[in-house]
């Protein structure tokens, strides 16, 4: 296969060097293919720039100036952080509410661009919580001009000038050897641009409209080639002999006996789907749905028992530690009185450790639960014969099968309790049986869900400490762990001391989120499941999986800033011991219309089912509703909402070139999806 000058290391992009290519892998860019396919995170557009004097009020518009003044004032009982911009024919001030960054943030003298809804405060023309946007002089003058502008996610070692100069340069010199492996016809077919031309348009386009079409081609790519790489490996799957598994087995129908509780009907028929699956010799590939708290699990046990019972290891892959601990905590549990084994396998184990569960369960098959550790360089699980994958979404498909590949054509059953339409789970599921659990076991009492603004806090929080008084255990959800000088949002560690020191004061709390050690997060979980510690401080690092039954009560700070799909999440972490449970959310006076709905939403349904068909109204195509959001970390430019009507002509073109045999013109681009396994989105 010829070498392309486009795969070379991105230092030899004109103007970026060494130095900068450090700067530059820091955001993934480690090839000048990799500069060319970096997307812009938005735009500034010349078409909606307005001159103050010209903005009108209930107008959505960007206007772009100089700042001439920062300060904080006080107005009754809040703080509002101001900033004034003068254009050259008016000013306008940019408000922010209890936000006092502000003042460490802009400085007197800068170029912004600040946009959002004109409204009046007396004679003074205002945009209260705009989104904003430091800009450089270079930026003023080319807006001025009529063009466009890629704003891109850089870092601190580099400018939005510079970065664009990179790719200009990139563009210039490299584009034409990007390689077009659609021919003329099936472009015009498909009604897409040629991709040289995509990219072209992706990164300085002269209208809105090229933008649109740029993502078109982009993402059609995106999703066509890993649609073939799937379609390629079923095809190979499917000429492998799975395992026929004896679905009678001894040890489940013990576990069920042993079961204080009943498994509901959808339990049993999703249990007699899985059943039928495993008793076929090709090896299943199924996709069980169910709302928080729907008793995935305990069915999982039950394909488990079977896969053991019949001489096979099961794999159990987990998003986070913290979840990999619950479950191996939940599984030891529901096979004590079992003869079962059940090991932990965690990243930051010695070695000889996890060679010493490899040699075990090589001589007596067994349950290993882990995160990714289980797919690390190195680590194969013997003899295994069903890989579980829970809260499968948050894995890219690549990494799927890194855990899938360990055995001889396993069965695989992944777990969700993130449900979307059916059509749209293909297309990154690929051609999964999809089984579903929709009713909660009985004796589950739905959470009492109420939103309040800022200027309750004080009662909320007293609110919580009775209960903790009464003997609840609660969780208080920040969307950060520290504070950003840029950024509003309240934070782990700040919110911990505040309440620690009033609210709280004398109650045992904790802080846990994603980046404390893997040790230190299982003895806080602990102590917290056993009532030692009343309150834990967390990111949504507890937002999957776990399970604490006394945990009734949860207060998320800034709600507005979390999707619905996450904040319903969260929520199924309380009233999981059946006992009346309540979920506070908190934002500030001002948010957006659709935040709005999505909290009322919150209030009104506990089904989840419900609020993903509620949260995709809401939402609309391609807002915040995308693919890194529901952890689908295989696509850039595809976004699974806004880009759903691509679905069947990839499919078409998929089964087309499957027919045909026609693999050697899309080998280059197969192989670079083969290597992206190593893609995780975790907590």
């Amino acid at each position: 296969m010829d070498f392309n000058p486009v795969d070379s290391p991105v230092k030899y992009v004109k103007g970026v060097g060494p130095v900068r290519e450090r700067y530059l892998n820091l955001l993934g860019i480690y090839t000048i293919r990799d500069l060319l396919f970096y997307p812009p995170r938005k735009y500034i557009d010349s078409s909606v720039v307005k001159s103050i004097s010209q903005a009108k009020t209930g107008e959505d518009v960007t206007i772009i100036g100089e700042v001439v003044d920062v300060f904080v004032k006080r107005a009754r009982s809040m703080k509002i952080g101001t900033v004034v911009v003068y254009d050259g024919t008016g000013t306008i001030s940019a408000k922010w509410f209890n936000q006092d960054w502000v003042v460490k943030y802009f400085k007197k003298g800068e170029t912004v661009s600040i946009s959002g809804k004109i409204s009046m405060f007396g004679f003074e023309k205002q945009i209260i919580s705009p989104e904003y946007e430091k800009l450089e002089r270079e930026d003023y003058q080319v807006i001025h001009t009529g063009r466009i502008v890629p704003v891109y996610r850089i870092n601190k070692f580099l400018t939005q000038r510079s970065f664009r100069r990179y790719v200009k340069n990139a563009l210039e010199r490299y584009v034409d050897r990007v390689e077009e492996y659609l021919m003329d016809e099936e472009r015009e077919m498909l009604n897409l641009i040629e991709l040289r031309d995509a990219l072209r348009k992706l990164h300085f386009p002269e209208k809105k409209e090229d933008v649109d079409i740029a993502v078109r081609r982009l993402a059609f790519d995106e999703l066509f080639f890993v649609e073939l790489f799937l379609r390629l490996q079923k095809i190979d799957a499917q000429k492998k002999k799975g395992i026929a598994f004896n679905t009678s087995s001894n040890l489940a129908e013990k576990l069920l006996r042993s079961l204080p509780f009943k498994l509901t009907d959808e339990q049993l028929r999703v249990i007699d789907e899985i059943k039928g699956d495993m008793a076929k010799p090709v090896p299943m590939q199924r996709l069980l749905q169910g709302d928080v708290g729907s008793g995935k699990t305990i069915v999982a046990l039950i394909a488990s028992l079977i896969c053991i019972e019949n001489g096979y290891n099961v794999g159990f892959m987990v998003p986070t530690e913290i979840l990999a601990f619950q479950h191996h905590r939940v599984l030891s549990r529901f096979l004590k009185d079992i003869d079962v084994g059940v090991y932990l396998i965690s990243g930051g184990m010695r070695n000889s450790e996890k060679e010493r569960i490899l040699e075990t369960i090589s001589k007596k098959p067994a349950i290993v639960v882990g995160t990714h550790a289980l797919i690390q360089k190195g680590m194969r699980i013997p003899k295994m014969g069903l890989a579980i994958i829970d809260e499968q979404h948050r894995f890219g498909v690549l990494q799927r099968k890194k855990l899938i590949i360990q055995g001889e054509s396993p069965d695989v059953l992944f777990l969700t309790a993130t449900p979307i339409p059916r059509t749209l789970a293909l297309a990154v599921y690929g051609d999964l049986d999809v089984s579903t659990i929709r009713k909660l076991p009985p004796g589950r009492i739905p959470p009492k869900t109420r939103w309040v603004n800022e200027n309750k806090r004080e009662k909320v929080y007293q609110f919580v400490r009775d209960k903790i008084s009464d003997g609840e255990l609660a969780y208080i959800v920040l969307p950060v762990i520290e504070e950003n000088p840029r950024s509003e949002l309240k934070a782990v560690k700040t919110i911990y001391k505040e309440l620690k020191n009033t609210y709280f004061k004398g109650i045992p709390i904790e802080m846990l989120y994603g980046g404390m050690k893997s040790e230190e997060k299982d003895r806080i979980m602990n102590e917290f499941r056993e009532g030692r510690i009343k309150a834990l401080v967390c990111t949504t690092v507890i937002e999957v999986g776990v399970d604490v039954p006394d945990a009734n009560i949860m207060v998320i700070e800034n709600a507005d800033r979390f999707g619905l799909s996450q904040l319903h999440q969260l929520r199924g972490r309380i009233g999981r011991g059946g006992k009346k449970s309540y979920c506070i959310l908190i934002t500030p006076e001002n948010i957006t219309e659709d935040a709005g709905k999505r909290l009322k939403a919150m209030e009104e349904y506990t089904d989840g089912f419900k609020l993903a068909e509620v949260d995709l109204k809401i939402r609309g195509p391609g807002e915040f509703f995308g693919t890194r959001q529901h952890g689908f970390s295989d696509f850039v430019f595809f976004d699974i909402f806004r880009d759903s009507y691509l679905i069947e002509p990839v499919k078409r073109f998929v089964d087309e070139v499957v027919s045909k045999k026609d693999f050697g013109r899309f080998v280059k681009g197969i192989d670079r999806i083969s290597k992206r396994g190593d893609l995780i989105e975790v907590g």
